[in-house]
């Protein structure tokens, strides 16, 4: 099975491993998951990457919790900036991938939503080799420290009402820190294009929180989102 139970400084992590096929070593990709969870899509979104050739691990940062209550924990601990149980869970992640005989020594970082935010704030911290935001908010915190941050791949839906001029604004900031970017905005979609969840597995309050940001699965946008993360990974993480 691909669930492995990593052990972090805050207790176990339940994290789920996509390996490439062929001889490796690999370049190794932390995922981090949006407000719902470990899921299907989270998976999906590991086998992608191993698909690609990079060496995925994907904790969940619930750590097998009830979802609504770890997800209010977990949006405060991106908000505020400060290290919590989730952060350790991903410390965790990585630091498995770098233990692997079959990982390169170089890792990136994905995120999806909440978990966006949460590779905004590792990207500052000189842990990461790239990192590919993905409708994740940056905090007052991360945009101070900005001038430092790895090479940074990242998307946004131009109907998405949480994130409105928000490629244009991450775009002007980095370009004038000659932080290396790729920045784009998909005009036709909204929040979460990336993310496809199946009906019933979600809690009422992703719900109603994907109504109001306009959540829905784009296809041609995520296609062409997952062509510019992986070439852009496969250029920084080489």
């Amino acid at each position: 099975m691909p669930e492995l139970q990593l052990e972090g400084r805050c207790g176990p992590v339940p994290t789920w491993v996509e390996r490439p096929t062929g001889a490796g070593p690999w370049p190794g990709v932390v995922v981090i998951h949006d407000a719902n969870g470990m899921s299907e899509d989270l998976r999906s979104q590991a086998r992608w990457l191993a698909g690609e050739g990079f060496l995925a691990a994907a904790p969940d940062l619930y750590r097998g919790g009830a979802k609504v209550r770890c997800m209010v924990r977990v949006i405060r601990e991106v908000s505020s900036g400060r290290d919590g149980a989730a952060m350790d869970a991903l410390d965790a992640a990585r630091g498995w991938l770098l233990e692997q005989e079959g990982c390169s020594g170089r890792v990136g970082v994905i995120g999806f939503c909440m978990g966006g935010g949460f590779a905004w704030m590792l990207a500052v911290r000189g842990r990461h080799d790239a990192a590919s935001v993905n409708y994740g908010t940056m905090t007052p915190a991360v945009e101070e420290q900005l001038a430092r941050a790895c090479p940074v791949v990242a998307s946004f839906g131009g109907r998405d009402p949480t994130l409105r001029g928000e490629a244009e604004r991450v775009q002007r900031r980095l370009r004038a820190l000659g932080v290396v970017h790729d920045v784009k905005e998909y005009p036709a979609a909204g929040h979460g294009f990336m993310n496809s969840h199946r009906p019933g597995t979600m809690p009422w309050l992703f719900v109603l929180l994907a109504r109001a940001s306009r959540t829905r699965f784009d296809p041609s946008a995520t296609a062409d989102a997952r062509q510019r993360i992986v070439a852009f990974f496969r250029e920084h993480l080489a």
